[in-house]
């Protein structure tokens, strides 16, 4: 439940920010992407990290490097459902901390990891 609620709070903070929202929740084998958005020429695959205000990690340290490897995995399966030469991509982390009765607090990390620190390249 507080993931869904999470996702909700990071599209519409993404969407007041100027992003649209393409795709939640871009499943395949083996992975899945939160949020797939456009930001001006760039598509950005959004990790969701949804903590309790007092939770002792910081949600930004959940994303591992294993699963910066599965997200990049799933990002090339929607690439390649794609027609055409795919833009250019980011891969940003968006946190959002909550407790009742307040309201929640967003922080988006832009670029928060790249193919290369996961070892990664594209293959189409």
């Amino acid at each position: 439940m507080a993931g869904r609620y999470g996702e909700a709070v990071a599209a519409c903070h993404l969407a007041r920010a100027g992003l649209r929202v393409l795709v939640r929740n871009f499943q395949a084998r083996g992975g899945e992407i939160d949020l797939i958005v456009r930001h001006g020429t760039e598509l950005v695959m959004v990790e969701v990290k949804t903590r309790h205000m007092r939770a002792k990690m910081a949600p930004e340290h959940s994303v591992t490097w294993i699963k910066q490897r599965k997200i990049i995995a799933t990002a090339n399966a929607y690439l390649r459902e794609l027609a055409g030469r795919p833009p250019p991509v980011r891969f940003d982390i968006v946190e959002v901390s909550y407790e009742s009765r307040t309201l929640p607090r967003v922080r988006w990390i832009r670029g928060a990891f790249s193919l290369q620190e996961a070892g990664f390249t594209w293959s189409r």
